[in-house]
């Protein structure tokens, strides 16, 4: 039991470092063989991992981080967006793409639904209260937030295998 809570422990972090030091770890501290940084990769290789943020109801997102491509592209440009929401399968801890996921302003209009193609979405939502609701595999899970002044959200969702 103990190694099975380490090992998650060790791969949540992992999600949170990628999510671009939004708990203060330093872009240093990203660098390894497991969580690359763009100063780590080649020209070539950041652009090729290059993800293109859309846009939905003005709300400005992106998701990915599949390959060390994206998830450098995402430790990178991580501080352009004031939400971040991981998902992964407990207790591995294996990431998961794939995730419905809507996110309701508190009078309860969805301002994002969308499906994530990878692991980790990041998005530019207004101050305020919401509600996101994220569903892969039949389960639903939801988790309340504010976003208030320049604080980070970091939100890790684990689905049961």
């Amino acid at each position: 039991m103990q190694q099975s809570m380490t090992s998650l422990t060790l791969r949540l972090l992992t999600v949170l470092v990628a999510l671009g030091g939004s708990l203060g770890f330093s872009a240093a501290f990203a660098a390894s063989a497991e969580q690359p940084t763009i100063q780590s990769l080649t020209p070539g290789e950041v652009a090729s991992g290059a993800l293109t943020p859309q846009t939905a109801h003005g709300v400005r997102y992106v998701s990915g981080g599949i390959g060390i491509e994206e998830r450098a592209w995402l430790a990178e440009h991580g501080k352009e967006f004031n939400t971040h929401a991981a998902f992964a399968v407990v207790p591995s801890g294996d990431y998961v793409a794939d995730v419905q996921v809507q996110i309701l302003a508190s009078d309860g209009k969805a301002v994002l639904d969308t499906t994530v193609n990878g692991p980790q979405l990041m998005a530019q939502l207004p101050l305020g209260r919401y509600q996101m609701v994220a569903t892969h595999d039949g389960q639903v899970l939801k988790r309340e937030f504010t976003v208030a002044g320049s604080a980070r959200n970091t939100l890790v969702l684990g689905f049961k295998r």
